[in-house]
C-alpha cells in the first residue's frame, strides 16, 4: 500500500487525527527527467492557520494552484467544512470560472480517479460593474460594496499616492477627523467637507475634491456596506472580483484599498469570534460565531511589496504576524517571491514553488530554505519534468521539500493562455 505524505501537520496533530481535514494537492515526483513517475499522494492540512507562498513564472500553475486548494476545502466532510470558510481576491477576473465544471479534462482526471465537478462558490462583483457581467452571460450571485465612513485617513492618502505630512495628506487627515465626529459619511459628505475647509488653499482643496469625485466611478461605495457575515460563510469560497480595477487609474491602490479594508474586517470579526470560541471551551456554552478563513491572494506582491507601502500593508501584516491566533490562513501567491514582504516570506510554513529562473526570485527563497536544502533550490527545481504543474513544495514543520504534480482541476480553469488556433477538429 502506497503511504500517503503529509505536509503542514504536526506529529500530536497526525497522532490524533490522521489525514482528516487534509487537502489531495498531487503526487510525488520521484526520478529526474525521462525517468521520473508519480508515487506517494501528497496531502496537505488545511484545518490549522497557515501562511502558505505560491510561487512560479507565468503560466507553471500558480493560481491553478490556489484553485486546487480551493476544492479541497469545499468537499471537505461537512463537520470540519462548517468550520472553514474561503475568500479569495481575484485579481485577474478567472476564478468566476471555477462555478463550472472541468469537462475538456475530464479523461486526464479518470486518470486521477477524479470527475469533473463545479465548485459551489459564491462570486460577488462590484456593484458599479454588474452590467459588464450580465452583458457578457456570466451569473454572479452577489455585490459587494464599502462604507466610506470605515476607511481612515491613511487609507485615502497610501490610495491617492500622497505623503503623510504633505499639504494633501494633513489636509485628508484633518477632514476624516472631523466627520469621525459625525458617524457614517459619503464621498459627497467628504467632497463638501474639503471645499469647505478654509484652512486650505484653492489649488489643493480642487486636486483633492477631482480625487474623491472620481473614486465615485469606482462603483464600491455605498451608505451601507457589505457585511463580513456575508463574505465569510461556514464551508463556503467567497470570490471577489476586484479585476475591473485595472480600468481604473492608479488601479493597484484602489485594490489595495479594498484588501487591506476587508482584511482588517476579517481579522476583528475573527478575534471575536475566538474568544467566544474559547468561552465554550470553557463554560460548555454552545455559541454561533464566524469560522476559521483562507485568505488567498493573487499578485501579493503588489499589496505587501518588499518597498514601500499600500493600504493593504498594515492589514495584511498584522494577519501575517498575528493571524494564526484567531484562525486566519494566507495564501499568497506571486510570479515575483523577492518582491513579496520579507516578513510574508519569512512567515511562510507551505511553499509550493513551480518553476522560476529569475536570480532574484531564487536568492528569496533560498533564504528561506537554506535550512533544509542539501542542493542549491536551483537545482531542486531544474530536476522537475517540464510539465505544467509540477513544483516543490516545502513543509516547515517536517523540514523536508518534496517535488511533486500537482492534481488536474475538477473545476473550469480560466487563467490559461489563450490560442488563435480554434479546435475545430481538423487539427492533427
Amino acid at each position: 500500500m502506497v503511504e500517503n505524505i503529509v505536509v503542514g501537520r504536526d506529529k500530536p496533530d497526525m497522532d490524533k487525527y490522521g489525514e482528516v481535514g487534509t487537502a489531495f494537492l498531487g503526487k510525488h515526483i520521484v526520478g529526474k527527467g525521462e525517468d521520473a513517475h508519480l508515487t506517494n499522494p501528497v496531502l496537505m492540512d488545511v484545518t490549522r492557520p497557515h501562511v502558505m507562498l505560491v510561487c512560479g513564472k507565468r503560466g507553471t500553475g500558480k493560481s491553478y494552484s490556489a484553485g486546487i486548494i480551493s476544492e479541497e476545502i469545499a468537499v471537505l466532510p461537512p463537520e470540519i467544512r462548517e468550520n472553514i470558510a474561503v475568500v479569495m481576491f481575484d485579481t485577474m477576473g478567472i476564478y468566476w470560472s471555477m462555478k463550472h465544471p472541468n469537462e475538456r479534462d475530464k479523461d486526464i482526471l479518470k486518470e486521477w480517479g477524479l470527475k469533473p465537478s463545479a465548485l459551489d462558490a459564491k462570486l460577488f462583483v462590484p456593484k458599479g460593474y454588474v452590467q459588464e457581467y450580465e452583458q457578457a452571460g456570466i451569473a454572479y450571485d452577489s455585490t459587494f460594496n464599502l462604507v466610506c465612513s470605515d476607511l481612515s485617513a491613511q487609507d485615502w492618502v497610501l490610495t491617492f499616492g500622497f505623503s503623510f505630512v504633505d499639504e494633501y495628506g494633513t489636509t485628508i487627515e484633518r477632514v476624516m477627523k472631523k466627520l469621525k465626529k459625525k458617524g457614517n459619511y459619503s464621498l459627497q459628505d467628504i467632497i463638501a467637507a474639503i471645499e469647505g475647509d478654509e484652512k486650505t488653499e484653492k489649488r489643493v482643496r480642487d486636486s483633492l475634491v477631482n480625487r474623491f469625485s472620481a473614486a465615485e466611478s469606482w462603483g464600491i461605495f455605498d451608505r451601507e456596506g457589505t457585511k463580513i457575515e456575508d463574505l465569510v460563510k461556514p464551508g463556503t469560497v467567497s470570490i471577489l472580483d476586484i479585476s475591473h480595477y485595472i480600468q481604473v487609474s492608479s488601479s493597484w491602490s484602489v485594490r489595495s484599498m479594498l484588501v487591506g479594508l476587508l482584511s482588517r474586517k476579517i481579522y476583528h470579526a475573527r478575534s471575536l469570534a475566538r474568544k467566544a470560541e474559547e468561552l465554550e471551551v470553557m463554560t460548555g456554552e454552545t455559541r454561533k460565531t464566524m469560522p476559521m478563513v483562507w485568505i488567498m491572494i493573487d499578485e501579493a506582491h503588489q499589496f505587501l511589496p518588499t518597498d514601500g507601502k499600500t493600504a493593504a500593508t498594515e492589514p495584511l501584516l498584522t494577519l501575517v504576524k498575528q493571524g494564526r491566533e484567531p484562525g486566519i490562513s494566507l495564501l499568497f501567491i506571486t510570479q515575483r517571491p523577492n518582491k513579496l514582504h520579507e516578513d510574508a516570506l519569512a512567515q511562510s510554513d507551505i511553499i509550493l514553488a513551480h518553476r522560476l529562473t529569475s536570480e532574484a526570485d531564487l536568492t528569496a527563497l533560498r533564504g528561506i530554505m537554506q535550512t533544509y536544502m542539501l542542493d542549491d533550490i536551483q537545482e531542486y527545481i531544474n530536476t522537475l519534468p517540464r510539465k505544467k504543474g509540477t513544483a516543490i513544495i516545502l513543509d516547515d514543520n517536517s523540514e523536508r521539500i518534496y517535488p511533486i504534480q500537482c492534481r488536474p482541476r475538477k473545476s473550469w480553469h480560466a487563467g490559461g493562455s489563450p490560442i488563435a488556433i480554434k479546435d475545430m477538429g481538423i487539427l492533427g
